[in-house]
């Protein structure tokens, strides 16, 4: 993409404008030590030790003029990261408009403005310039959440760190606004005891090398993108949450069944018509919805499920989850006699009963710690044998 190849030349001109910036001040350095060390012999090819006020020699460690030279150099680095990054929006946008179309945002048009209008291309004019001025202005972390967002790629992960890619630019943003001199908030993040900061050659070419890395990587996750048009990969699909939940109305009728239902899943506002897949009416009080999404909206739903149950609203005879990552919610299992009298024997067994005793016999009986636990407390309250717990 344009951009990247803008973003890598730019990197390369400013390093090699470093490089033959300190070899010229290494050679007025040599001429200079030449000049005082041999001055007839300088002045018969017309040299003339003149050093400038403004010009001081190294010594015995790097100038003033070279400090000052590798902290421009590394504030230019992180300008051009965070220049290609919004470049790399504005690029996207003309290949695709997959990954900006977003339902929740709704640009502003004046009446004045739509009419004023010539094409659409206007329109997409305004939008970008939206969406890249948030960018421009908000830092590196508002670009890192936008690229995982809308693009679905996690600027963290990628090499070298999201750590050292902070410490790269709250350097730049010490450099710029306190000429270097660190705060709390940096000698804390970053473990740093100095009192003042700057860059040096080490410093300036490992910088050089990840912000190379790092870019050529994102160009790399984006061409994948793009080549797919922003389509939810099939790793990305495997993450999808499915649940199957059959329900049986005991009271009223409940509104999270309505489609227009609303609810937080996390932070994302949700309807319950965009996670309900299918739904069977099995009787007039009974159905069976199942329900797709991610694992925060299926979550969230299922904690207002268990909600109308604790309510006597609803009975839930089953939930069953697709997903690695989920939490599986059963309903209450329910403790016949003859489980009763198992228990009731291998705490006889076991007399006296140790700590954690539920949890030998939950493991030797295939039940869970809490049936077992409440089995046992029933047990020692009542001392007598019942059809059903």
């Amino acid at each position: 993409m344009s951009s990247f190849n803008q973003f890598t030349k730019e990197l390369h001109i400013l390093f090699k404008f470093y490089k033959a910036t300190l070899y010229a001040y290494e050679q007025t350095d040599l001429l200079l030590f030449k000049c005082r060390k041999n001055k007839d012999e300088m002045a018969t090819v017309g040299l003339f030790e003149k050093q400038p006020s403004y010009y001081k020699s190294k010594g015995k460690g790097i100038s003033e003029n070279q400090k000052n030279l590798s902290e421009v150099i590394f504030v230019r680095f992180v300008s051009a990261l965070e220049v290609y990054l919004v470049d790399q929006v504005r690029e996207i946008f003309l290949v695709t408009k997959e990954p900006f179309k977003k339902q929740h945002s709704k640009p502003e048009f004046s009446q004045a403005e739509l009419l004023s209008m010539n094409s659409p291309a206007d329109i997409f004019d305004k939008i970008i310039n939206k969406e890249t001025r948030k960018l421009s202005s908000g830092g590196f972390n508002i670009i890192i959440k936008y690229y995982k967002d809308n693009f679905q790629i996690n600027l963290s992960d990628i090499s070298p760190g999201l750590t050292k890619m902070e410490e790269y630019h709250q350097r730049r943003h010490l450099l710029v606004h306190r000429l270097g001199r660190t705060d709390e908030h940096y000698r804390k993040k970053f473990n740093c005891q100095l009192s003042k900061i700057s860059v040096d050659e080490v410093y300036l070419k490992e910088c050089f090398e990840n912000f190379k890395t790092f870019s050529e990587i994102v160009e790399t996750k984006l061409r994948d993108k793009i080549k797919n048009n922003f389509s939810v990969s099939k790793v990305e699909k495997e993450k999808e949450v499915k649940s199957i939940v059959l329900v049986e109305i005991l009271k009223g009728q409940p509104s999270i069944f309505d489609n227009n239902f609303e609810f937080w899943a996390g932070d994302e506002f949700c309807m319950f018509s965009k996670i309900l897949t299918n739904r069977v009416n099995e009787s007039d009080s009974k159905f069976k919805i199942t329900l797709a999404g991610t694992n925060t909206q299926i979550s969230s739903y299922s904690t207002i499920l268990k909600r109308e149950v604790d309510r006597n609203k609803i009975r839930i005879e089953y939930i069953t989850k697709k997903g690695k990552d989920i939490i599986e919610q059963t309903p209450k299992k329910r403790l016949d006699k003859a489980t009763i009298e198992k228990i009731r024997k291998k705490l006889i067994m076991e007399q006296p009963n140790p700590p954690g005793i539920h949890k030998t016999i939950a493991s030797e009986l295939g039940l869970s710690n809490k049936i077992v636990r409440s089995a046992i407390n029933y047990i020692y309250k009542n001392e007598t044998n019942s059809e059903e717990f």
